[in-house]
């Protein structure tokens, strides 16, 4: 995790000087845009910098992406804003890691200890719209390579909350969806899924998909 004191950037974002006055989700992130060049996405995704999310009007603000390397301790100390947004009938995506408990309902994630494909292999669970048409073996291996999509699982997930995806052999718990107040969160424990964006499979559904689901308030 990175340090909190490093001085505000500025906000960024695809579709003009002050878009998130009118960007549906906005992508929180530490200066990189996992979104950039993607011409079904970026005209309803604005790229705000993690600290200054602070100062950013979130009134026509659907949905909100947490990117994976953003700076845990910064957002639970802004633990209120994030509960508040999502109390009121917002939606947030988790992406990462989630080692703070910056919003109500994280779990607690653990690595997996695994020897082989089988212990990471992904399966689907609960549907939800976010993974509508989504092969799992497309999210299981990569380029020939397993543990891109995640290498570990999720406890002490909300009672509920609806898993969506599997990890492993035991068929652990990894992604999952729970309401909290009028809202909902979705938490996603590995590598952040708009990075599949471009791959030549299913797993390309999921940003547009994420996109989607993250609008409807």
């Amino acid at each position: 995790m990175s340090q909190s004191n490093r001085p505000p950037a500025p906000a960024h974002s695809p579709i003009g000087d002050d878009p998130t006055a009118v960007a549906a989700v906005l992508h929180v992130t530490m200066g990189t845009d996992d979104l950039a060049g993607d011409p079904d996405s970026r005209p309803r995704v604005g790229l705000v910098d993690v600290y200054n999310l602070p100062a950013v009007d979130l009134t026509h603000v659907k949905g909100l992406i947490i990117g994976g390397g953003v700076d845990q301790i910064f957002l639970e100390r802004n633990r209120d804003l994030l509960t508040g947004f999502v109390t009121r009938g917002g939606r947030i995506a988790v992406m990462g890691h989630a080692l703070t408990e910056f919003l109500p309902g994280l779990g607690v994630w653990r690595k997996l200890a695994y020897t082989g494909p089988k212990d990471l292999a992904i399966t689907l669970a609960d549907p939800h719209p976010v993974w509508a048409g989504v092969d799992p073996t497309d999210l299981s291996s990569r380029k020939g390579v397993t543990g891109f999509y995640a290498r570990g699982y999720v406890d002490k997930i909300p009672e509920n909350a609806i898993v969506t995806t599997r990890i492993g052999r035991h068929a652990l718990p990894l992604d999952f969806v729970y309401p909290l107040g009028d809202g909902q969160v979705l938490v996603h424990g590995g590598n952040d899924l708009t990075g599949w964006k471009n791959d030549p499979n299913t797993s390309a559904r999921m940003t547009p998909q994420l996109i989607d689901w993250l609008t409807q308030r």
